[in-house]
């Protein structure tokens, strides 16, 4: 048996009283003179050492109605084996954030700690979880592996939690949360279900998704924040860099300082450069500030922020100028990239060199015995090699003056006529929405009215056949550019030349986007590279197989179609058969937002939080007690005391009016002579 209000047992040593009561005699306060007894001597009164108790059966009965008072003030219940064994036993999952942030100082010693408390914390009948999260949610020990090895689980897990390390990754505790709600399976569906959050919980993290689902009503968190002995922080990260192709481009970046900071002072350089290069300055707490990064005289990748304690959020990395190089070879005589009527001249000059593309024209009456990359044909060319140049993924650019060509390439019965007519054509229709022509997609370069064709040749296919494709067409309704796709490569015919022998087209503002448009449809984007972010895909071409070489030298082999997500910061160099690039990967800027959010922030997205932040040994107390008060009130046990209670007195009230009718009954039996007499 058990008791609710175990400490109302203490009532039962108000038994003293009646036994002490029982030993205490008194003179008898009504006194009856005789005349008989007037002559004789009193009696000397027995001492309290030498007194007995009398009337036992009433004192025991007066001692027992105390103590079923003291019971049933304390509430008694019984608790079967399985009540027992069920009833207090909790699904617990420890959810332990090892996002960059834990870097800070001793986080990470005091998340391990914290996690092994609630472990040694936890019943042997308990069922217990441990995943850690940062982007995404890792399970270390899930609730079947505990159901099957319970006795061996404070040894496991402990091993598995020293092979961890914080990562680089974001905070991301709404992907965590949602993805943790799931992981309570079938065998926790009778227990009680609880979540243990241990996080710095620092401003930086994501809640959003949050919004997203309803919290169930049966899973509680209980949020262990660790908090570091200083919050004060200045972190860096990358706001813009010049499209420049050289060394010394244009680096902006974003410095901030923590709110309520002791730190102003701080001291910015590239990694190895001469302290002269450095830019010392100061910002105060809580502000923002977009910096331009001082001179790279010696070429660094790194950028470094000095001027607190907590470097992990200290550092950009830039990848150095890696342009592709682009083989262009054009069809014809090389001695017309200086004749300002030449179709050369004018591919020559709108070709330069970007931040991230080389473009390098070739021009000869032959095929080069490299393939090029793309290739230009104005007029008539044997087509010997073409068609296999196509199918292999080659980008075939053409011009025709007559059907030859055409008809061997696409297989096509087709005829190229020159126009006869004296006036200029105007586009009338484009496709702007096609891949081919996506640089017209803005609607800035959109308008192609001040366009003039002065001679085009009309492209007549006597079979229609879907394979080759109008794009868009002159205001009469012949074809302007059509292509087509031949095995792996690319045919885009142009009815009119560039060059002003033609049209106005090369002297436009249309002719540059529409090139480099073609070189991206080729494979060759002149986007710059995007900032990546820990977490992010590399942009790899999927058709190529790559080994990856990460900043600690280790090396990963993908296969084509693989792709690899940086799981670290530091540049990352990715090689193919026909390419080599460098990828520079930085911290998430949020991560460096260092100031503990309040654990109330997390209850205003429905959360059901537990009371007490500290909840290991108070929350299984608390458990215990509701299951026990729910078995008490379901049992009433104190209502058999009760009525057991009554009994006793009025077993208690019988026997104490028997002795007292039976200590006056010799009195008046001896007072009746005497009256008579």
């Amino acid at each position: 048996m058990n008791w609710l209000f175990p400490l109302y047992l203490a009532g039962a040593a108000a038994i003293i009283a009646p036994i002490l009561l029982h030993l205490r005699r008194r003179p008898p306060q009504d006194r009856v003179e005789f005349s008989s007894l007037l002559f004789l001597d009193a009696q000397t009164p027995v001492p309290v050492s030498k007194r007995r108790l009398e009337n036992w059966l009433l004192l025991l009965v007066r001692c027992l109605a105390l103590i079923l008072l003291a019971l049933m003030f304390s509430r008694p219940f019984i608790q079967s084996e399985s009540t027992a064994a069920a009833s207090p036993n909790i699904a617990t999952l420890i959810l332990l954030d090892r996002s960059a942030s834990m870097r800070r100082a001793d986080l990470w010693k005091q998340a391990i700690a914290e996690a092994e408390k609630q472990l040694k914390a936890a019943k042997l009948t308990d069922r217990i979880a441990l995943a850690v999260f940062d982007r995404e949610l890792t399970t270390v020990w899930s609730f079947e592996e505990d159901r099957n090895t319970p006795a061996n689980r404070l040894t496991a897990i402990q091993t598995r939690l020293a092979a961890l390390t914080p990562t680089w990754n974001a905070t991301q505790l709404d992907r965590a949360l949602i993805a943790a709600v799931p992981s309570f399976d079938s065998s926790t569906t009778s227990l009680k279900k609880r979540i243990h959050l241990i996080s710095d919980l620092q401003e930086g993290t994501k809640l959003d998704a949050l919004r997203t689902i309803a919290w169930p009503a049966e899973l509680t968190l209980s949020i262990h924040r660790l908090d570091s002995a200083t919050n004060d922080n200045l972190s860096i990260a990358l706001a813009a860099r010049e499209d420049d192709r050289s060394a010394d481009a244009l680096v902006r970046i974003r410095l901030s300082n923590t709110r309520d900071s002791a730190l102003r002072d701080f001291n910015l350089a590239w990694k190895d450069a001469p302290k002269s290069d450095a830019i010392t300055a100061q910002i105060p707490p809580g502000a923002s500030r977009i910096l331009t990064a001082p001179p790279n005289s010696t070429n660094a990748t790194t950028l470094t922020l000095a001027g607190d304690t907590h470097d992990f959020d200290n550092r950009i990395f830039i990848a150095p100028p890696q342009p592709r190089t682009v083989r262009i070879h054009f069809l014809g005589k090389d001695a017309t990239r200086d004749e300002a009527s030449a179709p050369l001249y004018y591919l020559a000059r709108a070709l330069q060199s970007t931040a991230t593309l080389a473009p390098v024209l070739t021009a000869d009456e032959k095929l080069p015995a490299q393939p090029a990359d793309i290739l230009f044909i104005v007029g008539s060319a044997p087509a010997d090699g073409l068609r296999d140049y196509i199918e292999r993924g080659g980008f075939l650019v053409t011009v025709p003056s007559d059907a030859t060509l055409l008809k061997t390439l696409t297989g096509l019965d087709l005829t190229v006529t020159a126009d006869t007519s004296d006036e200029y054509r105007m586009l009338a229709d484009v496709k702007t929405e096609h891949p081919l022509l996506k640089p017209f997609a803005d609607p800035k370069l959109r308008d192609f009215t001040k366009l003039r064709f002065w001679k085009h040749r009309h492209i007549e296919i006597k079979t229609a056949n879907p394979s080759l494709e109008t794009l868009a067409t002159f205001d009469n309704g012949h074809p302007a550019i059509l292509s087509a796709r031949i095995g792996k490569g690319t045919l885009i015919v142009l009815a009119s030349g560039w060059h002003p022998g033609d049209s106005q087209f090369a002297l436009s503002t249309k002719f540059v986007p529409l090139l480099y448009g073609w070189l991206a449809a080729a494979g060759f984007s002149h986007d710059p590279a995007a900032t990546l972010l820990v977490g992010d895909s590399l942009p790899l071409d999927a058709s190529q197989a790559h080994t990856i070489t990460d900043p600690e030298n280790k090396t990963l082999s993908l296969k084509p179609g693989e792709t690899f997500t940086s799981a670290q910061i530091g540049l990352h160099k990715a090689q193919s058969t026909s390419l080599t690039q460098t990828f520079a990967i930085n911290l998430p800027p949020d991560e460096g937002r260092v100031l503990p959010l309040e654990p109330q922030k997390l209850a205003e997205y429905g959360i059901n939080l537990s009371t007490a932040s500290d909840t290991g040994a108070a929350s299984e107390t608390t458990d215990q007690r509701l299951t026990a008060t729910d078995t008490e009130q379901r049992q009433n046990l104190w209502w058999w005391f009760l009525v057991t209670l009554l009994a006793v007195l009025l077993l208690e009230t019988a026997i104490a009016g028997r002795l007292k009718w039976s200590a006056q009954s010799p009195v008046r039996r001896s007072a009746t002579p005497e009256t008579s007499a």
